[in-house]
């Protein structure tokens, strides 16, 4: 199998990327309780889906209750991209994902024709059914990157007006290109781990409650473009993209908006007050936190008695020299959260604690300076999450300072 293989050279502020201290050269984090990573083979299928909006499963097919058939949705497929979080040092742009297809740049575009997918092309089997994971990042989510075909910029179809099907054209000229991605959650595991991830182009999300049996003929075909059904067309333009089965999706306009947005059947699934979204926060064990050391710091851990000791004993250049970190923090844009946790340290030292992109390091919504104290103290923190975001970071950045801190009943609340 062709195996995606990393590099040794990133660029990033808070990434892992920088000269570190550390046990080994290619590595800048230590993981201290995440589960063993396996690599992946990897497979892709593209459909025309007639049910509703699905997670995973088999796609439904035409009947002749459905009210709008595809006859031809071809999209040029540019790339194909893994989004994970590292602990090592990347030769990539962690924004940009770890590209799994095209292995070579003259590979792309290739043309992908949804309806004609009839349980995998072999055209696709071979580009797509020989790509390998590598094991080294932590998945969460597959990208597709599409765009229109330049010689056959629109979709065909019909559409059922009094009881009968008339032609359809949708042009594409309002759309420069899309990404689709899909949560780890969203791909299909075969017994060997094989994953599989299936696009499909769910017609009923695209078409549901606008009026198309109101177009305009032309001629004896019913066209959407900027000149026949503007309306509808700029409606069904902005529906596209999703309407695929992705758990977000972006989106980059002719007119130069773009959108990145994740669907609304997701994010309500974290659009819950009181749910505390710190798993393991009462350091039951190791789990889901991960000690990162770099830039010329170093520390180790302890568990007892549902805390966490962290031991800086080489305090590096900056606070994030050293790191603890947990992972998948979802956040809801203009939702209003609270941090709790409860810490000593050794010695009266400030640490920086701060939520923000895996991938791109920003700050996504709080970030405060905390001056520790040498006695248990609860420390409460309300803010207002800037970005919608499934993967955040907690960091707690206890670099700079040679120090021992102890940490517990970490706590992360949707509060209105």
């Amino acid at each position: 199998m062709r195996a995606k293989r990393f590099g040794i050279f990133g660029l990033g502020l808070y990434a892992f990327i920088f000269l570190a201290c550390s046990n080994s050269s290619d590595q800048a984090g230590i993981e201290i309780g995440n589960p063993e990573i396996q690599a992946h083979s990897f497979e892709a299928h593209f459909v025309v889906d007639y049910g509703a909006k699905p997670k995973n499963g088999f796609a439904k097919m035409a009947s002749e209750s459905d009210s709008v058939l595809v006859d031809d949705l071809s999209l040029s497929l540019w790339r194909l991209s893994a989004y994970s979080s590292y602990y090592i040092y990347v030769g990539f742009d962690l924004a940009e994902g770890l590209t799994l297809w095209p292995e070579y740049a003259v590979e792309a575009p290739m043309k992908i024709a949804f309806a004609e997918d009839e349980n995998g092309r072999d055209d696709w089997k071979a580009a797509f059914g020989d790509i390998e994971i590598d094991g080294s990042g932590y998945l969460k989510e597959i990208g597709a990157h599409f765009s229109p075909v330049a010689e056959q910029p629109q979709m065909t179809g019909s559409l059922k007006i009094a009881g009968s099907y008339v032609p359809f054209t949708f042009s594409f000229a309002g759309l420069d290109s899309l990404e689709v991605r899909y949560l780890q959650n969203q791909l299909d595991v075969a017994d060997n781990g094989a994953l599989s991830l299936t696009v499909r182009f769910c017609v009923a999300e695209w078409v549901n409650d606008l009026p198309m049996t109101a177009a305009a003929m032309d001629g004896d075909t019913i066209r959407f473009d900027a000149l026949h059904n503007s309306i509808l067309w700029d409606s069904l333009t902005v529906r596209f993209a999703r309407a695929f089965s992705a758990a977000h999706h972006l989106a980059y306009f002719s007119n130069g908006n773009t959108e990145d947005d994740f669907d609304d059947s997701v994010l309500s699934r974290y659009d819950i007050i009181d749910s505390n979204w710190v798993s393991n926060g009462n350091f039951a064990d190791n789990r889901n936190w991960i000690l990162v050391n770099q830039l010329g710091g170093f520390a180790d851990t302890s568990l007892a008695d549902n805390s966490m000791t962290v031991n800086v004993t080489q305090a590096g250049t900056n606070s994030y020299s050293v790191q603890l970190i947990h992972e998948d923090i979802p956040l809801i844009q203009g939702r209003r959260y609270k941090l709790i946790f409860t810490a000593f340290a050794d010695s009266a030292t400030q640490i920086t604690v701060r939520l923000g992109s895996y991938n791109t390091y920003h700050t996504e919504a709080l970030q405060r300076h905390v001056q520790m104290e040498t006695i248990w103290k609860s420390y409460e923190f309300e803010y207002i999450a800037y970005v919608d975001d499934l993967f955040a970071r907690l960091e707690f950045n206890l670099g700079k300072h040679r120090n021992r801190y102890q940490i517990k009943d970490v706590k992360i609340f949707r509060i209105d």
